[in-house]
């Protein structure tokens, strides 16, 4: 039997993932340059913090899995937005590069629960392996538009706003649109509800039992 589990949106899960992407990502090299600018400190000091962070979430990554594979993925990729719309807004108030190693280290911890790795394991819990890989094709094509769409937008805010400024802006996104719509996704305790009620045998109509009775 194929896996029949709960409904997730994919184009509402593209939304959040080219929003996710362009604000946790994509933002980076022109926050760096407008920190650079204002504080005076290395390109290499500022993008050291986003290698440590790489490294972190690829260690994120396992353990984040399993709970996806648990059915906690709403939870996972609901917490993981808010947890890193917290750490923007942190970061709008740091002024020492210490401070600012350990927020954007939390951010790239929390690229395991809020990127791909995350959406890809949430799609794959809860369609069979042939629309599994349809919607993952979706959601790249959706996560591809997420460079296009916050590049330039990034760039207008920063014409308005100062970096600290887009930090909070860009952390509010996270806390509002990606948590809001991670906040849909299936719940575990509705995915075994609804993985239970596809997963009852069928009743056996009564002539084939005495067809069968009779042959035995």
């Amino acid at each position: 039997m194929g896996k029949i589990t709960c409904r997730v949106s994919v184009p509402a899960l593209g939304i959040a993932q080219i929003c996710s992407w362009g604000t946790l990502f994509y933002s980076f090299p022109q926050i760096a340059a407008a920190i650079e600018n204002d504080l005076g400190w290395l390109k290499s000091e500022i993008y050291g913090a986003l290698t440590l962070g790489l490294l972190l979430s690829a260690l994120s990554a396992i353990p984040v899995g399993m709970a996806i594979d648990k059915g906690y993925g709403r939870l996972v990729m609901t917490t993981g937005s808010i947890c890193a719309g917290l750490c923007l807004i942190a970061g709008s108030q740091i002024n020492t590069l210490f401070w600012f190693y350990i927020v954007f280290a939390g951010v790239g911890f929390l690229h395991a629960a809020t990127l791909y790795d995350a959406a890809f394991a949430v799609i794959a819990k809860n369609f069979d392996t042939q629309n599994t890989k349809r919607h993952i094709a979706s959601l790249t094509l959706w996560g591809g538009f997420a460079a296009t769409i916050f590049i330039p937008v990034i760039e207008l805010l920063l014409s308005n706003l100062t970096w600290r400024g887009v930090l909070i802006v860009l952390g509010l996104v996270n806390l509002t649109l990606c948590a809001g719509i991670y906040q849909t996704l299936p719940s575990k305790k509705r995915c075994r509800h609804n993985m239970a009620a596809h997963s009852k045998p069928p009743k056996a109509k009564p002539k084939q039992g005495i067809k069968w009775a009779i042959r035995q």
